[in-house]
């Protein structure tokens, strides 16, 4: 059950993050195709899927999220690269704000994936 859980969860974190690229390209290349009724319903879907596999993995640990500051900081920068996504990918923001969110989403994201696959709050620190 957990490897199951585990897999859904990358999984869509991977189809999360690849979503998220293709319509920060289609912000600059292609506008239109995010008007498009799949490409604001898929992503949600994703996100969905992999929230109730984060959930999933909580209790089949029987974890609480606030007993660990990794994954509180996965919590906190989750709701950053929300943040972020939402500024990148909205045309009412001028292109000098859009550019560095979208950079900065990414940034956040990779910091999530390395804090999950470390179980640490700082990746890299010794010991």
């Amino acid at each position: 059950m957990i490897t199951a859980l585990k897999l859904l969860h990358v999984s869509m974190a991977a189809l999360s993050i690849a979503g998220f690229v293709l319509r920060g390209v289609w912000a600059w290349r292609r506008p239109d195709l995010l008007a498009r009724r799949p490409t604001r319903i898929v992503p949600h879907i994703i996100d969905t899927f992999l929230l109730l596999a984060a959930v999933g993995l909580l209790v089949a640990y029987g974890w609480n999220p606030l007993a660990f500051d990794w994954l509180l900081a996965k919590i906190v920068l989750l709701l950053a690269y929300i943040g972020f996504g939402l500024v990148a990918l909205k045309p009412w923001f001028g292109a000098h704000v859009r550019v560095p969110a979208f950079v900065a989403a990414l940034g956040v994201f990779a910091w999530i994936v390395l804090i999950a696959r470390a179980h640490a709050l700082v990746p890299f620190a010794d010991g």
